[in-house]
């Protein structure tokens, strides 16, 4: 996949199918347009583009609106890359660009500097200066500039449109589960292993501790997860919170690895939410963590002895 970090290029495209959106998350409703946009561009052997945004829209337009991210910019590449697309444009969003009037949006980017032959999009689409442009403007433009306009309808899983918002939702109410239903995989952290209190080790159940950017954190719980780094995956048992059998003040993210006994300090790690256990319990004393916790890495194993890994 290509990839251009700006509209500022020279290069042309044969016979391009293009595809517009913040696709945060890059999941199971994107995805189906993905399909859509690499069958067009096959059928006319033209080229799959997708073009996308960053920052976020509203980091700009409405900050105190902005939405946590599901999959940061690095990540999101990844997703589009292993999705098929030929050619991914990431454009700046900036004050400026948020100005472009809809009629110039079309003349001067998608036709002028694209030369799109279709355009795909979500039944929800809206571009241009506040979003003035609409599916019925882009009808018409399509049809005075020669081009091709694709609709795709919501994906309904469950009886519930799949879109980012609700993903987000899931995510941060603990339904992991759902959350990894909609995307087409589990959720991911990434981040940096970093040092903890130690008490874990002191009872044989130590723990890594993930710093991360991410300000789109699962509810408080404990978690069936993976740890990832280099090419492998890890079984592990997760805690989002605050440890409160130790009167903990600070939030954090710390992974019980099953089976490992390897140092993970400083490294870039990876984690992959499957499903929650329990909510986060205040226990008498350590002991009775400390059986509970053997309870947990219990389910934790059930949970991948009945399924294939990394699913």
């Amino acid at each position: 996949m290509r990839i251009f970090e700006s509209l500022d290029f020279s290069e042309k495209f044969k016979a391009p199918v293009l595809t517009i959106g913040n696709y945060d998350g890059v999941h199971l409703g994107h995805r189906t347009i993905i399909e859509i946009v690499k069958q067009k561009a096959r059928e006319i052997s033209g080229t799959s583009m997708l073009m996308t945004f960053n920052p976020h829209p509203l980091h700009v337009l409405r900050p105190e609106k902005e939405p946590p991210l599901i999959t940061p910019l690095e990540e999101k590449k990844k997703l589009i890359a292993a999705a098929g697309i030929d050619v991914l444009i990431v454009v700046p969003f900036t004050e400026e660009f948020s100005q472009t009037p809809p009629e110039l949006y079309v003349r001067d980017i998608l036709v002028g500097k694209l030369g799109i032959r279709e355009l795909v999009v979500g039944y929800d689409f809206k571009f241009g200066r506040g979003g003035r442009g609409d599916l019925d403007g882009m009808r018409k433009y399509a049809h005075a500039c020669g081009f091709s306009l694709d609709v795709v309808d919501a994906v309904i899983m469950d009886g519930e449109k799949v879109g980012s918002n609700k993903i987000r939702k899931v995510i941060q109410a603990g339904d992991l589960d759902k959350a990894s239903h909609f995307l087409g995989r589990p959720y991911m952290l990434s981040g940096r292993v970093v040092g903890g209190q130690g008490r874990g080790r002191t009872f044989g159940f130590p723990t890594v501790n993930l710093e991360t950017s991410s300000n789109l954190i699962p509810a408080n719980g404990v978690y069936i997860s993976e740890l990832g780094f280099n090419e492998g995956r890890l079984a592990s048992v997760t805690n989002v919170g605050y440890n409160p059998t130790f009167g903990q003040q600070e939030r954090t993210i710390e992974t019980f690895i099953l089976d490992y006994n390897g140092d993970l300090y400083d490294r870039s790690v990876r984690l992959f939410f499957h499903r929650k256990i329990r909510d986060e319990i205040r226990f008498n004393n350590v002991e009775e963590l400390r059986k509970r916790i053997e309870i947990d890495v219990e389910v934790a194993r059930e949970y991948f002895a009945e399924r294939p890994r990394n699913q």
